[in-house]
């Protein structure tokens, strides 16, 4: 009877022991479940942190890219409104010198007429020299950039001040010369033929 107590003991600790090692492998399972868990909820927080920094640094470029482009559409708005007006100057202006016919001058009011007419050659000049520089700085660079061999970099021209009052003489002298040497050898004539 001993033994059959015994031997029912054995099978009872034998269950028991069955139990808990079934426990125990559902414990493991569970870890294994919530470690799998774990790394997924670590992944999907990574990717997360992705998104955020991801979307902080687009939306940062973006933002100084829509700022830098509308600065720049500003900018080519004036530019091309400043060149429209410069234009229309600059066809009034050529209209003016065009109509300028020293043949059709009255040989009594030649001297009022080169006056006039040299007056005119001067505003042109003037206006041509101060909307070039206007759009010269507008738009960074030279209307008309010198290539001289001491002009290495190609933009020294533009970083210069505007043109000195003598050199603006010089010039207007150099355009006008051969205009003011017919009219002086017409007055010349028509005095000595009078």
């Amino acid at each position: 009877m001993n033994r059959i107590r015994s031997m029912g003991a054995m099978e009872g600790i034998g269950a028991e022991l069955h139990q808990r090692q079934q426990e125990l492998i559902d414990l493991q399972r569970q870890q294994q479940e919530l470690e799998q868990r774990k790394r997924q909820l670590e992944e999907l927080n990574t990717r997360r942190m992705e998104l955020i920094e991801g979307q902080r640094e687009i939306r940062d470029r973006l933002l100084r890219a829509v700022v830098i482009l509308e600065r720049a559409e500003g900018q080519g708005r004036k530019e091309v409104e400043q060149m429209h007006e410069t234009r229309q100057v600059f066809s009034e202006q050529l209209s003016e010198i065009n109509d300028i016919n020293p043949s059709e001058w009255a040989a009594t009011d030649i001297e009022g007429e080169l006056s006039k007419a040299l007056a005119k050659v001067d505003q042109a000049q003037a206006i041509y020299t101060q909307s070039r520089a206007k759009l010269d700085a507008l738009r960074g660079r030279d209307l008309e950039p010198e290539t001289g061999a001491g002009d290495e970099s190609g933009t020294a021209h533009a970083s210069l001040p505007a043109d000195s009052f003598l050199e603006n003489l010089q010039r207007g002298l150099a355009f006008n010369l051969p205009l003011i040497l017919a009219i002086l050898l017409g007055i010349a004539l028509f005095r000595l033929l009078k």
